[in-house]
Parts: C-alpha cells; sequence; structure tokens
C-alpha cells in the first residue's frame, strides 16, 4: 500500500508542476485512448470487411487445428503474422471468442506503441506536453476504411501494425546503445529488453511478409546512419554495430523461413514506364494526403465546421511536407543532433521514392497508398520532436501562442476523426442479421450466390456452417485469398445446404432448372430470399 501511495503521490506532483497547455494535452490524449478502448471492445462483428474477415477465420483456423501452419492452406500476400493475428492466438485460446481476441491485440499493439514512442521522446528530452500529444496524433484514426490508417495499424486486423512498429523499434534501440546524452536515459535492463522485442518483430514480420520491412522500415534507417558516419557526424560504436549485425541475422533467417512456408503468391514490382512516370509522382503526392483522409468524396461546403476540419488536415500534411525537407536539409548541412532526427523522416521519403519509380498500382488507376502507412507513426513521432525543438529554442512570448493554435488545431481534427470513425464503424450489422437467420436453419452449408464478401463476412462471423460465394457463370466456388484448397470443391460442402439469391431474383437466374426444382423456398434475411435442400446437387457438377 506505500508503495501505491507512493506512486500516486508522485504522479500528482508531476502533474502539478505541469503547464496549463500541457495538462491539455495529456487530456486530449486521455481521450484519444479512451476511443481506441471504445473502438477496439465494441462488437467487431459490425465492423467487418473481406481483409478482416480472411484475418479472424484464419485466426479461428490456426486455434482449432494447432498450428500456425496449417496443411493444404492458401495463404495471402503475407503469412498475416504480422499483423493483428500476432497476439491474438493467445488471446482467442484464452477467450474462445475471436473478436475480443482481435480487440485484445491490437489494444495490446497500441499500448507497445505507447511505451516505445514514450521511451523515444523521453530520451530525446521532449517535453511531457508534446510527448501527450504527439501520442494523441499517432493513434487518432485518420482516415476510416477497409485499407486505411485506423483499420490497417491500430484496430481490427491491423496489417501495417508490426511492419510500422519495426522501425520505430529499431530508432528506439539505436538511442539506447548509442553514445552521449541520448543514450544515458536507458539502463542494462531497458536495452535488452528493447532489442529482444525488436528482433523478435523484426523475425516476425520477416518470417510472415518476407523482405518487405527490411526494405521499406529498415533500409532507410540504415542509409541515413551510413551517411552520418561516412560524414563522421554520428561516432563509431561497437554496440550499434552489434545491433545491426544482429539486425542482419534475424533478417536473414526470418526471410529464409518466408521462403520455407509461405503457401500464397506475391505479385512482382516493376519499373514505372517512362511515360507514366509523371503521373505515379501524382498519385503519390496525392497518396499522402489520402492516408489522412483528406480527400473529399462528396461536396463539402468550404465555409462550415466540415470544411474547416479538412482544410486543418490538408494544412497538417503541407506543414509535414515542409518539416521533413528542413530535417533533410539542416541534416545534409551536419546541424547537431540531426543525424538522430533524420531517421523519424527517412522511412517515409524513401517509401514515397520507392512508389516513384516502382509500378505498385497494380492494374488500378491509384497507389495504393497503405503502402506509405509503414513510415506514418514515425514520420508523425519526428514532427513531435520538431516541434518540442522549436520550444526550446524560442522564449516563451514566441511558443505559447504557437502551441496554443497547435492544440486547438489538433484538438479539432482529432475529435473529427473519431467521429467520421464512429459514424461509420457499425455498418455490418447485416452479417449478424444473416448468420442468425442461417443459425435457425437445419443446414451444413449456404451458399450465397454472386457475393463472395458477404460470404467471406459471414464465414468470419459463424462457424457452425461453411459458407462459400456460388459463381452461378461458370458454376464454381469464387474464392480469393486464405482459404484451404479443398474448400474449391464442392465435395468439400455437406448436403444439407442453402442458396441465397438476391430477393428479385429468381432461383434459375443462377442455377439450371433441374437444381432448382429440388430446392424449397425457405424464406429472407435482408436482401437474401433462401432456398433450402438436403443434397448437395453441384456435388456432381464442375466443381467436384
Amino acid at each position: 500500500m506505500n508503495y501505491l501511495g507512493n506512486y500516486f503521490r508522485t504522479i500528482y506532483k508531476r502533474i502539478k508542476n505541469m503547464r496549463l497547455w500541457e495538462i491539455a494535452a495529456m487530456i486530449l490524449f486521455t481521450v484519444n485512448l479512451s476511443g481506441i478502448f471504445y473502438f477496439n471492445l465494441s462488437d467487431l462483428r459490425l465492423s467487418l470487411d473481406p481483409d478482416f474477415a480472411t484475418v479472424v477465420y484464419h485466426l479461428r483456423e490456426i486455434v482449432n487445428k494447432g498450428s500456425l501452419l496449417l496443411p493444404n492452406w492458401v495463404a495471402t500476400t503475407s503469412m498475416e503474422f504480422d499483423s493483428t493475428l500476432l497476439f491474438a492466438v493467445p488471446f482467442y485460446a484464452l477467450t474462445g471468442n475471436e473478436f475480443l481476441s482481435v480487440g485484445l491485440s491490437d489494444l495490446l499493439i497500441v499500448f507497445i506503441y505507447i511505451y516505445a514512442i514514450w521511451n523515444i521522446l523521453m530520451a530525446l528530452h521532449v517535453r511531457i506536453g508534446i510527448r501527450f500529444l504527439t501520442l494523441a496524433v499517432i493513434i487518432t484514426p485518420y482516415n476510416y476504411d477497409w485499407l486505411d490508417y485506423f483499420k490497417m495499424l491500430f484496430f481490427a486486423h491491423a496489417n501495417y501494425s508490426i511492419k510500422a512498429l519495426v522501425p520505430i523499434m529499431l530508432v528506439l534501440c539505436l538511442l539506447a546503445f548509442g553514445d552521449g546524452e541520448f543514450a544515458d536515459f536507458f539502463n542494462t535492463r531497458k536495452r535488452f529488453s528493447f532489442l529482444f522485442i525488436y528482433l523478435s518483430l523484426l523475425f516476425v514480420t520477416c518470417a510472415s511478409t518476407g523482405i518487405y520491412t527490411i526494405v521499406c522500415g529498415v533500409a532507410p534507417i540504415f542509409f541515413a546512419n551510413l551517411f552520418s558516419l561516412w560524414k563522421k557526424r554520428y561516432p563509431f560504436n561497437e554496440r550499434l554495430i552489434s545491433v545491426w549485425a544482429m539486425t542482419g541475422i534475424f533478417a536473414t533467417i526470418g526471410v529464409f523461413t518466408y521462403n520455407l512456408i509461405y503457401t500464397g503468391h506475391s505479385p512482382d514490382t516493376e519499373l514505372v514506364k517512362r511515360e507514366e512516370f509523371w503521373d505515379n509522382l501524382k498519385y503519390v503526392f496525392v497518396g499522402v494526403f489520402q492516408a489522412f483522409g483528406i480527400m473529399v468524396k462528396k461536396v463539402v461546403p468550404v465555409f462550415s465546421k466540415m470544411g474547416l476540419f479538412y482544410l486543418l488536415k490538408t494544412l497538417f500534411v503541407i506543414t509535414i511536407f515542409i518539416v521533413s525537407l528542413m530535417v533533410i536539409y539542416k541534416w545534409i548541412r551536419g546541424v547537431a543532433n540531426y543525424n538522430h532526427y533524420v531517421v523519424f523522416f527517412s522511412v517515409i521519403l524513401f517509401n514515397m521514392l520507392i512508389l516513384i519509380v516502382g509500378d505498385m498500382r497494380a492494374g488500378n488507376d491509384f497507389i495504393p497508398y497503405r503502402y506509405l502507412f509503414v513510415g506514418m507513426p514515425i514520420l508523425l513521432t519526428g514532427m513531435g520532436i520538431m516541434l518540442n525543438r522549436y520550444i526550446v529554442t524560442h522564449n516563451n512570448k514566441q511558443v505559447m501562442p504557437i502551441i496554443t493554435v497547435v492544440l486547438i488545431a489538433c484538438s479539432y481534427m482529432l475529435i473529427g476523426n473519431f467521429k467520421i470513425t464512429n459514424d461509420n464503424l457499425m455498418d455490418k450489422d447485416y452479417i449478424v442479421d444473416m448468420t442468425n437467420y442461417f443459425d435457425t436453419l437445419d443446414v451444413d452449408t449456404v451458399f450465397i450466390a454472386d457475393d463472395k464478401d458477404t460470404a467471406l463476412m459471414c464465414k468470419a462471423v459463424d462457424d457452425s456452417k461453411k459458407y462459400a460465394c456460388y459463381n452461378s457463370e461458370d458454376e464454381t466456388i469464387t474464392l480469393e485469398i486464405n482459404y484451404y484448397n479443398d474448400e474449391k470443391n464442392f465435395s468439400y460442402y455437406g448436403d444439407k445446404n442453402v442458396i441465397a439469391i438476391p430477393n428479385f431474383n429468381k432461383l434459375t437466374d443462377y442455377v439450371s432448372e433441374e437444381i432448382a426444382s429440388k430446392y424449397k423456398y425457405i424464406g429472407e434475411t435482408r436482401w437474401l430470399a433462401c432456398y433450402i435442400s438436403d443434397t448437395n446437387y453441384f456435388k456432381k457438377g464442375k466443381g467436384s
């Protein structure tokens, strides 16, 4: 009890010594963190999308089969271990609830981010108010959609969460094992704890995704350090050489493991054609704005609350570009300590360069801006560091107007981000309605005609039945990612089955008259009309 009392007294003294704006920043962070808890502990069945659904299905199969490597499994472009799946597996084994497990896993990832970034900012002597503000800015849901900032980093499938954490942990290790005033913050236990976490995550992401995180998350920091060492702005340090050597060893082992276990197909990236270069360049810069949820899809009056919201976010991204260029310029000029600061901006700039010269569109007319997310959290950490540098190098009369405007603008943006996320969060209630209805039917299998997304999401919610998308055009099963090879065959599915079609169509629009005559109309759920049979007549067809 004495220990707890002393602990809370220390916290009280620290808060008492904080300035008013620092307390405001702490409140802003607390509100943001509460929002993250709310989203991740809500009914995640209502926040499904096809990518999230495949992760949930993958998670359930891993736990049910008792193996990370599933036999006869066709993976996505990665093995997905460097996503929310990493921690959701043990949570699901303990709780038996896959959606709760995903939420708990995402919250654990958020706390690792917070702890790692907090330690980086403390080591760099960043003021406590800026620390809170920086973390608030990082964990906010800038954009909520299938492949956007929030879902890719801190919510649902969180496919880029570990990828984006690796460069942050690397910078933390470089600070911890370096020389000088910044390294003095770390004791031996902290140093080796951070190194262990970093190397573990590095191995996991390499074993899951191959060389992607090495190229896009680690290489930029390595080249920045190498340049600083070459220019004699970075002291030679045997401990840092050891960090880089272990990075190479664990990455090599991870990539070797990936080549052994990967069961999917990763598309190759080609150089962009000369005539498409300028369009590619434009799309990459537009992609940065898209990543922060700025490209408006509907009419928004300029002089309105939402107009101000998008204007502030636009100014925020423009400021990021300006600060990034300033940091690169001062680093090249050899300004003191910028060899430490440039690494925070190197990842995003390096990834932009890759997207400019590499054709990553995969047949689309746009750049998949999700590839920039590996550098976003570390970039925003760098923005906080630069704001702190401004504060400590200017007097109070110059600082207070700036910090007041920054706090008000950030508060407005973050409230707007959470409102948009909350408005769009739970829009898949129809999936729960459908699976509840199907649970009332005495069937083993549900075929949903020509709607692979709905079939996939139903499969994630309901594990009591087998779900599949029936492609009426060629009478096959439509599958994309994360499935067993056997699922392509009709013989995999049970005899007692339902065919669900849009309720404004006839069953003969989807199956032959012979098969349709064997099915009986049973009822409707949402927009689907359901027909039931005790025999799977497709087993004798093309997919058998």
